[in-house]
């Protein structure tokens, strides 16, 4: 199954249940991508994806706070931290 976003194609069974351990920041209110998008594809990555949502970060967050999104995100993919409160 394949879905498309402008010029790029995204296999879906590829992305089903990755073996991958991955993290993702998802903000709660994010003013360019719909929350339930963002858990939707998360929950199509399967057990392996750990999100962490958040209303303390925008869509920019990597961009205003790259050490703390970035270390926060691999060590949750990790397996090395819980999800922060």
């Amino acid at each position: 199954l394949d879905y498309y976003l402008g010029d790029f194609r995204y296999d879906l069974d590829a992305l089903q249940d990755t073996s991958v351990p991955c993290a993702a920041l998802i903000s709660y209110e994010d003013i360019y991508v719909e929350r339930e998008f963002s858990e939707e594809t998360a929950r199509l990555l399967g057990d392996k994806c750990v999100v962490w949502i958040t209303n303390e970060f925008q869509h920019s967050g990597l961009r205003d706070c790259p050490k703390k999104v970035f270390e926060t995100l691999l060590a949750m993919s990790k397996g090395e931290s819980g999800v922060p409160s």
